[in-house]
């Protein structure tokens, strides 16, 4: 009976390190590479106003504004935008979300048409998403003069 302890305790030793030689050898322990993180697509979509801050357009206002982000790398979104402001002037170009804490760093450039002329234009702005609206408020340069003001655009 005594050599057998010795066995039963090898026995028990070896099948305790080839669980654990098992355990380290499974490929569901690794790393999570790059290419398997999955980034939520907040800002994704289309965000709209139809009419001017405070509900009744002024005179210098957009009265439709729509914005969409359909690409997304990382935190960083890019997408289109229109708005018919007054006098029939229509905006159009290329928008840039930089997405952190709530926080969107906007640029957008576009041409701004009516009556057949066009006016190239640059906007930089910062947006803060709430819920399903995001407030941007901007300063940017036409060939016009200087421009800002804020919207708030709902998803949708």
């Amino acid at each position: 009976m005594r050599h057998r302890t010795p066995i039963t305790t090898l026995i028990c030793a070896l099948t305790i390190l080839s669980a654990g030689c098992e355990f380290t050898s499974r490929s569901d322990t690794s790393p999570v590479s790059p290419t398997q993180v999955t980034v939520t697509p907040i800002l994704l979509g289309t965000w709209s106003a139809s009419t001017a801050p405070g509900g009744l357009p002024t005179p210098d206002a957009c009265t439709a504004l729509e914005l969409v982000f359909d690409q997304q790398d990382g935190e960083v979104y890019t997408g289109t935008f229109h708005a018919v402001c007054a006098d029939g002037i229509e905006l159009t170009g290329t928008a840039t979300g930089t997405y952190v804490d709530d926080v969107v760093t906007v640029t957008a450039t576009g041409t701004a048409s009516a009556a057949g002329l066009d006016c190239a234009f640059t906007l930089n702005g910062t947006a803060r998403l709430m819920g399903e609206q995001i407030t941007i408020e901007y300063t940017g340069t036409s060939c016009l003069g200087p421009v800002s003001g804020t919207h708030v655009l709902a998803r949708g």
